[in-house]
């Protein structure tokens, strides 16, 4: 999933708590979250040092919370946050409860960890196939020795340069010479 359709897809779910959440959408959401809290600490930064430059230490005393930019930023992208993290943990196969480990010391660590977990395609959390099999597929059935068959052709791949023994060459030509036989000389008339 590329960076706009992980974003996108993030803020169209805001309000969505089931479901599941694959790492790339969580991550590229993050790193979004991550930049615009860095960029809004830097204004917010820059408007306290400034106020401070002109008005002295007494300036803080006439900021109000919501000259800060980083509230608008949380109040836009912590509820997509928080409803990305409960999917993300159903896609890890744990519960979305295991959210509310941000309020211990060191959980937003833990955390960290269950969202680098890859995702669990067996069941989820409440026992649904995370992915329906797919039945009745068109075309040939599988055949067993397909692997094996398939893995024969990478080796000639690699042996594509090596040059064939007397033997190999003398018992291609006869196989040639055995289908010529039976294949084309076969249809000719008999005289």
């Amino acid at each position: 999933m590329g960076p706009v359709t992980a974003i996108s897809t993030a803020l169209v779910k805001t309000f969505s708590y089931s479901g599941r959440a694959s790492r790339s959408e969580y991550w590229w959401y993050f790193l979004l979250y991550t930049l615009a809290c860095l960029i809004c600490g830097f204004i917010d930064a820059a408007m306290i040092i400034s106020a401070i430059e002109r008005q002295g230490q007494d300036a803080l005393a006439t900021l109000s919370v919501f000259d800060f930019k980083s509230i608008y930023v949380s109040i836009a992208l912590i509820p997509p946050m928080i409803s990305l993290t409960v999917r993300r943990l159903h896609d890890a196969g744990f519960s979305g409860f295991w959210a509310l480990i941000y309020v211990v010391p060191l959980g937003a660590l833990a955390l960290m960890v269950l969202h680098m977990l890859p995702s669990k395609n067996t069941t989820t959390v409440r026992k649904a196939p995370a992915v329906q099999p797919k039945t009745n597929l068109p075309g040939k059935p599988l055949q067993a020795d397909a692997h094996k068959r398939a893995m024969q052709g990478y080796a000639l791949l690699f042996d594509k340069d090596k040059r064939p023994c007397a033997e190999t060459q003398a018992a291609r030509k006869a196989e040639m010479a055995d289908y010529y036989r039976r294949q084309v000389l076969k249809s000719a008339p008999s005289a």
